[in-house]
């Protein structure tokens, strides 16, 4: 460079050079990045980025939960209005979706629909569910989101409310009906997997499917394998990955073939398994898809001090996995503590999602 020549910086480069750029760095910078000016944050939240970045190859997973400083678990915020909680949360595409709860100064169950932008982690509302719902749960297939229960007053006309994301257009669930003995209920577990939407009653052993608009009685392996206890509907966490479903139940980790419509534990994880152990130090456990990898989320109590008090130290760990021979064999990659804290009643982790960016 002669002397008086100005030195060339990215910020003077044009848009299209920025953004193929921008596509090869990791987005763990990417909130550093857009601190640079309003153009940055304006490129990092654009759709042309992240289709860049996926046609280079550069995609990555990011985990999200709640109050995590580190890098790898990105913080899910609530949304600032309306403030709930026991929402319950799905992901679709690049954008996270919280649903319903319970408004504390109201008194009263919402039906609003918050959804965080994963690219800007920017809040906005969607049209609002027909009926308000406290703890519902939802689950996602083709696109759609299903919300199941959260309300005493729901018959089986409107137990099961549907949201198509591509037209944010809300419907009911089907015209056939899977009957009182399921619809009874308050709170539920669902999953979409394998073409189907399953739903599990928390309050009676009962599971049902959905397919092409039809509801019927789940088999019983399904419906016996993936609900671990009457007494505590938090005991269980279960995720779809490449169209088998995997579950944590009291320290084991399992997967659910639909074809052969039996389950079976996840092989080679015995170190992990005393770990996840209730017998150990493990109070809770989380699973999410991970890029096609099991990323599981624990929590541990331990003692802080000679009084006994307890603390709260939260691990996060990656597993890759294989299918040998008609088994699933699990290979722990990674994990490490992201979380600790002297005060256990303050960290409590409710939801684990995975997005790929």
């Amino acid at each position: 460079m002669n002397d008086g020549e100005v030195p060339m910086t990215l910020m003077m480069l044009p848009n299209d050079l920025v953004l193929n750029c921008l596509a090869r760095v990791s987005r763990l910078y990417y909130p550093s990045i857009s601190l640079v000016s309003h153009r940055f944050r304006s490129i990092l939240a654009s759709t042309e980025l992240y289709q860049i970045r996926s046609l280079l190859g550069q995609t990555e997973s990011c985990l999200y939960i709640p109050n995590s400083s580190k890098k790898i678990l990105i913080p899910v915020t609530s949304p600032n209005s309306p403030c709930t909680y026991q929402s319950d949360f799905a992901r679709v595409g690049s954008n996270i979706y919280a649903i319903g709860g319970f408004i504390k100064d109201d008194n009263a169950s919402s039906a609003s629909i918050m959804v965080m932008d994963c690219r800007s982690h920017t809040w906005h509302e969607a049209p609002s569910m027909r009926v308000a719902r406290e703890s519902p749960s939802a689950c996602v297939l083709d696109g759609k989101i299903y919300v199941i229960g959260g309300s005493n007053v729901l018959d089986t006309t409107h137990w099961v409310e549907v949201f198509v994301t591509v037209h944010k257009t809300w419907e009911f669930g089907s015209s056939s009906s899977p009957g009182e003995k399921i619809c009874s209920g308050f709170r539920y577990q669902s999953v979409g997997c394998d073409g189907n939407v399953y739903v599990k009653c928390f309050e009676r052993p009962v599971t049902y499917k959905l397919n092409k608009g039809r509801w019927r009685a789940a088999d019983l392996g399904m419906n016996r394998g993936w609900w671990c206890s009457s007494s505590n509907i938090s005991s269980s966490s279960y995720c779809v990955i490449e169209n088998v479903l995997y579950c944590y139940c009291h320290g084991m980790i399992n997967s659910y073939n639909p074809e052969k419509k039996g389950w079976t534990y996840v092989k080679g994880l015995n170190g992990l398994a005393k770990m996840l152990s209730p017998d150990y130090r493990c109070v809770d456990a989380k699973v999410a898809d991970y890029g096609g990898k099991l990323a599981v989320l624990w929590e541990e109590n331990v003692p802080v001090n000679e009084y006994h008090l307890h603390g709260k130290v939260v691990y996060c760990g990656i597993i890759a996995l294989e299918k040998h021979q008609g088994n699933i064999c699990g290979t722990l990659e990674w994990y490490d503590v992201v979380y600790a804290t002297t005060e256990p009643d303050v960290y409590d982790v409710a939801h684990f999602l995975a997005v790929t960016l």
